[in-house]
């Protein structure tokens, strides 16, 4: 019963936002339209309780409203299955009432995806079998002479598979993805994705950030939940929203344990992407800009000389090996920004940028680390610390070197502190037990290890199955995440030289045991191609 409850309340919803977003509503049945009663057979009788609705096709219309949309499926019938769990079943699906190519192309994937699902289920009830989806429902908005279409079907573990189909009945063709972009206004693919992007993004960290127990694996999912969001324009079901913007349904990871789930997401390409808000914060060294929409900036402070005279710019780019590059756009910046703290860490100089977003969460930038590999890139959100209303620093005693060092704390509504670089440290990836390990590929010839340990990191050639063993140890690091993965600086220094040799790398982790790596920028130690991800796979070696 309660899971009925909860099917025909998601139904309820969705058909209520349907009654919105349609500019009329389906015609009800007339008495040529009524649905007849499904014979049922002797055997079955006793299991099933059928009602099987069969609407005739509407008649032409020149309007542009639902009286263009016909019936392929409308079923709805109450079942109980091989283990005596009775439930009420429910399929409908639609079909475009025209007849040009375009709309016979759109009805003939409509069957294929959705109307197989009825037949399937037809066939396991009349075999006394398991039904596998538990309904598929619809919702139309027309856009001036435009159809949009989408069409939900969820099974029995409440899987989504999601379409949605946009029709022209004026012109009589079939529009893409990009298609209805353009004809809805968007026109700036670039414009488009990033605020698909930063709407991903946001979600997640709203639903899945509260739990710190897993802020490593959360910042897995989070980063294959932004990467491969290019597919809009192609392969997602992209949808109008009635009160305008988009409807996309995007694959989220997340933590449930049912892995990928295909979740709505409303998105405004021609809204503002930000809080609004300009923000400033400076340290000895370097400056952190955000914009009223969003951009983040780093600088380096290159004519700064500190008091005594004792060390310019040039001095301290040397003593920390930064590179060349003294201004960077920070990628991966998708919150809504409202404070900022800017303040060095620790008992050395190491600057780092805490923004605090509209809804309490705190994201971070490793300013020494971006400018040594000549990548800025923010660190995503500190899972399972919310509701901070101000940043502030202060110090915290580090038990393990016995010695107190500056730190910076986020201060909630109640008045509980939170140690920021603490949760910075425990969210790193990299640890993660997916992670530790040895990885090989054959492609560029070349193996690497992750170690919990220091040195972290070691990698060499890989020939004829064989390792060859490293030369010189390495270290990696974390620096944050964007829509490439984590981003993160590989460091080998050369005792022959005594230098340190750094590349930056594009990593993101799959769920079948390997990585895929892509070189930024930096010199080539994985020996990779060039804006090329290359996947690795991971050994038991």
């Amino acid at each position: 019963m309660k899971k009925r409850c909860a099917v025909l309340l998601a139904a309820a919803m969705l058909l209520s936002a349907a009654g919105c977003a349609q500019d009329s509503k389906r015609p009800e049945p007339t008495e040529s339209t009524e649905p007849a009663a499904s014979a049922v057979s002797e055997t079955s009788a006793e299991n099933v309780e059928a009602t099987e609705e069969t609407p005739q096709k509407p008649q032409p219309s020149r309007r542009f409203d639902d009286s263009r949309i016909a019936t392929l499926y409308d079923v709805e019938f109450s079942y109980t299955d091989p283990n005596g769990n009775k439930d009420t079943y429910f399929y409908e699906v639609p079909q475009i009432d025209d007849d040009t190519e375009g709309a016979k192309n759109i009805n003939e994937m409509i069957g294929y995806r959705f109307g197989y699902l009825v037949e399937r289920a037809e066939d396991a009830r009349s075999r006394n079998d398991f039904i596998d989806t538990s309904y598929i429902i619809w919702i139309s908005t027309w856009t001036g002479p435009v159809l949009s279409l989408q069409i939900t079907s969820v099974d029995t573990m409440y899987n989504r598979d999601v379409g949605a189909y946009h029709y022209n009945f004026e012109t009589g063709k079939e529009l893409s993805n990009i298609e209805m972009l353009e004809y809805l206004g968007y026109t700036d693919n670039d414009l488009t994705l990033k605020a698909l992007q930063r709407a991903v993004a946001q979600h997640f960290d709203t639903y899945y950030g509260g739990d710190p127990t897993y802020a490593s694996e959360l910042c897995k999912m989070r980063a294959q939940s932004l990467n491969g969001l290019s597919d809009v324009f192609t392969y997602f079901a992209v949808y109008p929203y009635y009160t305008g913007g988009l409807i996309v349904t995007v694959p989220m990871y997340t933590p449930a344990g049912a892995g990928m789930m295909w979740t709505d997401i409303d998105v405004y390409p021609d809204k503002r992407q930000a809080s609004g808000q300009i923000l400033h914060g400076q340290d000895e060294w370097f400056t952190c800009d955000v914009t009223a929409t969003g951009e983040v900036t780093v600088r380096a402070l290159t004519d700064y000389v500190t008091p005594d005279g004792a060390m310019t710019y040039q001095t301290m780019k040397e003593w920390y090996e930064l590179g060349d590059k003294t201004e960077f756009a920070v990628s991966g910046c998708y919150g809504n920004y409202i404070k900022m703290l800017m303040t060095s860490i620790g008992q050395d100089y190491a600057p780092y940028v805490f923004l605090l977003t509209e809804n309490g969460n705190v994201e971070y930038i490793d300013v020494i680390s971006g400018a040594q590999c000549g990548t800025m890139v923010n660190g995503g959100p500190l899972f399972g610390i919310n509701g901070i209303v101000r940043l502030e620093t202060g110090t915290a005693y580090d038990a393990e070197y016995g010695a107190e060092y500056t730190t910076v704390y986020g201060v909630s509504r109640d008045n509980e502190k939170f140690n920021l670089m603490e949760a910075v440290w425990n969210t790193a990836p990299l640890s993660i037990p997916s992670m530790v390990g040895s990885f090989v590929s054959e492609e560029p010839g070349t193996w690497f290890e992750i170690c919990e340990d220091q040195p972290n990191f070691y990698t060499g050639a890989y020939t004829n199955g064989q390792r060859i063993p490293a030369t010189w140890d390495s270290n990696i690091s974390y620096l944050g995440m964007d829509d490439r993965g984590w981003i993160c600086s590989v460091s080998l220094f050369r005792m022959d030289s005594g230098r340190t040799q750094r590349e930056t790398l594009a990593m993101m982790p799959d769920d079948y045991g390997g990585v895929s790596v892509m070189h930024i920028g930096g010199k080539s130690l994985l020996n990779l191609p060039q804006q090329e991800a290359v996947w690795f796979e991971m050994t038991q070696e």
